[in-house]
């Protein structure tokens, strides 16, 4: 029997697994998916670390097995209200640090992971159903996406709804270099961000739109993205293979039971516009993964209900001030009304003359905070 049993090997479930095997937790991990292999080429399918993530990352020795092409330090990033004159731009210098995140493939950290798990004894049964009724095990950990079977088999109620946005990604190849500088648009209609990857003039393009632009003929997505973008990185000169996803936000109300707890977006998911769902999951982790040793010294079992509720109460207010934050956003940069226009604009030109308030941002965005 497996002290804990980690049902989704993502980079949530798989980051927390190995965190947990390395204090010296026996560990099981079930995945219906195939064990990953990195691409041979550039992704869309990135995700936004920051640096917090990223350190928990190299203490379980996986940042270093992500090859350098497949992650992409971005030291500055510049914010535009689409629809105002408003707009702000951050920069590492100005909070004494040389980057603020990373852009990584999630296939290439998903691998990394992969291949740590393996080198380290880590038990992760690929392609594998776990069948929680006969399942034995101290506690059981669900790590398997916002649509979790897990969670729902286990009757965790949740509450959520849906934006009515597709997020549309692809890769985009600009004629002008994106100098390690990320992008963001906030449009009326939703927010475009331009992620610069390790190739100087390629980004992963996100645009979440109440219009699904995935099914724009190429022609015409390529003309309204070097419209959206306002020529920040020239012209947009090819654009790859579309994909598009619905967004939603969900929080579950209770993240643990009596041998039992959620990680990640089983538990909570947020709107992408700030990129933090990824850092949100990883700090779940670690926090788990932290309780369970304190408790492991005070001679309490990892499924011990006190135990996992101070896990609980140590995520449970940042997930959701998180996703009233998404939420204010979303709706302050979507609305149509001039008196708001005219306050967004006018709030991004404060912080932007502003480095106090620059820096605060910069350290919640961060995980430094």
């Amino acid at each position: 029997m497996a002290e804990i049993s980690v049902i989704g090997a993502g980079f949530v479930g798989l980051s927390f697994a190995l965190a947990a095997k390395q204090r010296g937790f026996d560990v099981d991990v079930f995945d219906l998916k195939s064990r990953p292999k990195v691409a041979d080429q550039l992704s869309c399918n990135v995700i936004a670390t920051n640096l917090s993530s990223s350190a928990f990352l190299d203490e379980l020795g996986v940042w270093r097995g992500i090859d350098d092409r497949f992650k992409t330090g971005y030291s500055s990033m510049s914010v535009f209200d689409g629809a105002g004159t408003g707009a702000v731009t951050f920069n590492a210098e100005e909070a004494g640090r040389d980057l603020l995140g990373h852009i990584v493939d999630q296939a290439a950290l998903l691998a990394a992971l992969a291949n740590v798990a393996e080198a380290q004894s880590l038990r992760v049964h690929w392609q594998t159903p776990a069948d929680i009724n006969s399942m034995s095990t101290q506690l059981l950990v669900a790590a398997d996406g916002v649509h979790s079977r897990t969670r729902e088999a286990l009757g965790l109620k949740k509450i959520g709804y849906s934006y009515h946005q597709t997020a549309t990604v692809c890769i985009a190849e600009t004629s002008d270099r994106h100098q390690n500088r990320a992008h963001q648009w906030f449009l009326e209609s939703g927010p475009l961000a331009m992620l610069p990857l390790s190739e100087s003039n390629k980004v992963a393009v996100v645009w979440s739109s109440f219009d699904d632009v995935s099914e724009l003929s190429e022609g015409d997505f390529i003309e309204q993205l070097n419209f959206a973008s306002e020529d920040a990185l020239g012209a947009i000169v090819s654009v790859s293979e579309r994909f598009g996803f619905s967004l939603m936000q969900q929080a579950v109300w209770q993240y643990v039971d009596e041998g039992v707890a959620l990680l990640g977006d089983a538990a909570h998911a947020i709107h992408p516009l700030a990129g933090q769902g990824a850092n949100l999951g990883f700090a779940d982790a670690r926090c788990l993964v932290t309780e369970l040793a304190s408790a492991r010294l005070e001679g309490r079992q990892p499924g011990d209900l006190n135990v996992l509720r101070r896990y609980q109460r140590a995520r449970k207010k940042e997930n959701y001030l998180a996703a009233i934050a998404m939420e204010g956003f979303h709706r302050l940069f979507t609305s149509s009304f001039p008196i708001i226009g005219l306050l967004r604009s006018h709030g991004l030109k404060v912080v932007n003359e502003n480095k106090t308030l620059k820096r605060l941002a910069i350290d919640v965005a961060s995980g430094r905070l």
